[in-house]
């Protein structure tokens, strides 16, 4: 049961966000196998302002501050496949986006617990 946590510093338009939703929905399917139904992508978009690279609060035309945490269950995919869906990710924000941060991180958990 991936989840992937994507943060800008950006206001999205609603096609943005959906885009966003449905893309990364189809890279975690044909990158890391991973099944759509129980894919959950949350996008947390706040003001530009309210990031900071090297102690600089950026505003709206600084390139967008960036940072995507993927969480996966330990042990399912290979090195290959992480770095693929990475790199894959870092483009897909770029084209949605447009310019994003140098300082820009895309990470993965191996270890997803479920908890309820």
């Amino acid at each position: 049961m991936p989840y992937i946590n994507i943060r800008l510093g950006a206001n999205l338009e609603a096609s943005q966000r959906k885009r966003l939703y449905e893309q990364t929905t189809l890279l975690m399917n044909a990158v890391m196998n991973k099944r759509p139904e129980v894919t959950v992508v949350h996008i947390q978009a706040s003001e530009p302002h309210d990031w900071a690279v090297n102690a600089v609060m950026l505003n709206k035309h600084c390139p967008v501050g960036a940072y995507v945490d993927i969480k996966i269950t330990e042990g399912t995919n290979t090195p290959e496949e992480k770095a693929d869906m990475i790199s894959k990710t870092v483009s897909l924000l770029k084209e949605i986006v447009g310019v994003v941060q140098e300082a820009c991180y895309v990470v993965r958990l191996q270890k997803l617990e479920v908890m309820f």
